[in-house]
């Protein structure tokens, strides 16, 4: 596997590289980032689609928030607390080796190396395969023109296909971080599987 990703990295030559490095010096020199994104996750077990708007908020260097109808997710350096309003629980847990979300746009190269790309008019469409056990290990990023990433696709943990389109972006520290898990609704469970 090593073998072919240096053969790919050494293929595909450093213009590549250099295009998927000016998409990241884009939102890593913002003071935040804000996006508004539909994400279709496809369960081939269950032969079904599940579409959720979901807010993303980055807020640098290593603090994020996502939220969606039925899930609100704060990650601050390797600790990240889940809420589920499905399940009435919020966990609070390690990270598992998942790239967090920063990480495959800000330091992709930490992470994972080009094995394909190419362009489409504006757009660019780069194949990435991760460098060792990281999850996803395999993601496909799309952006425009303007170096502003436009779809997001990979395999989650569980096998299931998950795409993600960017709607909406402000580069800008959002306004203030959820911090839900310090006062736990009624009714809710607190679940903390780091201790």
């Amino acid at each position: 596997m090593i073998c072919n990703i240096l053969l790919s990295v050494i293929l595909l030559g450093s213009t590549d590289a250099e295009l998927l490095d000016e998409i990241s010096l884009r939102y890593s020199s913002a003071e935040g980032i804000r996006w508004e994104i539909e994400s279709v996750v496809y369960s081939e077990i269950f032969e079904e689609y599940d579409t959720a708007s979901i807010e993303f908020n980055f807020f640098p260097p290593d603090t994020f928030s996502i939220s969606s109808e039925l899930e609100k997710i704060a990650g601050i350096g390797d600790t990240i607390w889940v809420m589920s309003k499905r399940h009435k629980q919020i966990q609070k847990k390690l990270t598992d080796g998942s790239v967090m979300p920063y990480n495959f746009i800000l330091n992709w190269d930490d992470n994972y190396a080009i094995t394909e790309h190419s362009k489409n008019g504006d757009y660019s469409m780069f194949k990435l395969e991760g460098l060792g056990s990281v999850i996803p290990e395999y993601l496909l990023l799309i952006s425009d023109g303007k170096n502003r990433i436009r779809k997001v696709q990979y395999l989650d943990s569980k096998g299931d296909e998950v795409t993600m389109r960017f709607k909406k972006e402000k580069l800008k520290r959002p306004s203030k971080f959820d911090r839900f898990y310090e006062d736990i609704p009624k009714g809710y469970e607190f679940i903390d599987l780091i201790e």
